[in-house]
């Protein structure tokens, strides 16, 4: 599995498809901390959506770099096409948790904060960040070429999926019952609980951390199981 993060990491950055995605998330950021001092978690909470947009688009980035003949071989040379699927994630989990190192530490050690973050909530946010990035990644898995031909359908439906996981709060208003909740990317929860961390009881953050791995180990299971009855023989 080494080896084949190892070829994807490669494979990825000669395409230079990640300047897109990281480039926009470090300009977001950088805007956002330019202006002193700002409130830790609400920041947290803010640079944590911004990871998550910026996730959504790296791993269609990702996703779709490689040539579809490509693919086929190295599905071909690993004789499973579901551990192909399982590197793809590991290595974006692992992009993810380096754009969340950068993005928590950066306001720490650029003294951007009105106040010491401290090490509890620096956790918090970092497991936030990871989080959130990480629904990002999981919902672009569904969204790749091999599963949505039509770039503009994918586009379109992720800044759908994005826009209404992040103001769930208004859909909820709109649409009774646990609906809203249940099917929507936790985005908004884990969010919320970021922003109101340091009035919220511990564990509540917690639960509220626990639904969106969940529902992100949820939808990353259902893509490797289906990954492996796809036929890739015939990806265009």
């Amino acid at each position: 599995m080494r080896g084949l993060i190892g070829y994807f990491l490669r494979s990825y950055s000669v395409s230079q498809r990640f300047f897109g995605p990281v480039a926009g998330i470090v300009i977001a950021v950088l805007i956002l901390y330019s202006y002193k001092p700002n409130p830790v978690m609400n920041s947290y909470s803010a640079t944590a959506v911004f990871l998550f947009v910026a996730c959504a688009w790296l791993g269609l980035s990702f996703l779709n770099h490689e040539h579809a003949v490509q693919k086929q071989v190295v599905i071909v040379q690993l004789r499973s096409a579901r551990r192909y699927s399982i590197g793809a994630i590991l290595t974006l989990a692992l992009l993810t948790l380096l754009l969340d190192l950068v993005i928590v530490m950066y306001p720490v050690m650029n003294g951007s904060f009105n106040e010491p973050a401290g090490l509890g909530r620096i956790v918090l946010a970092f497991a936030g960040h990871a989080l959130l990035g990480w629904l990002g990644i999981t919902l672009s898995l569904y969204l790749q070429s091999s599963w949505v031909p039509k770039a503009s359908y994918a586009a379109g439906m992720m800044l759908i999926l994005i826009v209404l996981s992040i103001s769930a709060s208004k859909v909820a208003e709109l649409v009774p019952g646990p609906i809203v909740g249940v099917l929507l990317p936790p985005v908004f929860p884990v969010m919320d609980a970021m922003m109101n961390a340091d009035a919220l009881p511990v564990l509540s953050v917690l639960r509220t951390y626990a639904h969106a791995l969940v529902y992100i180990l949820l939808l990353a299971g259902f893509y490797i199981y289906r990954s492996g009855r796809m036929d890739y023989n015939r990806t265009t």
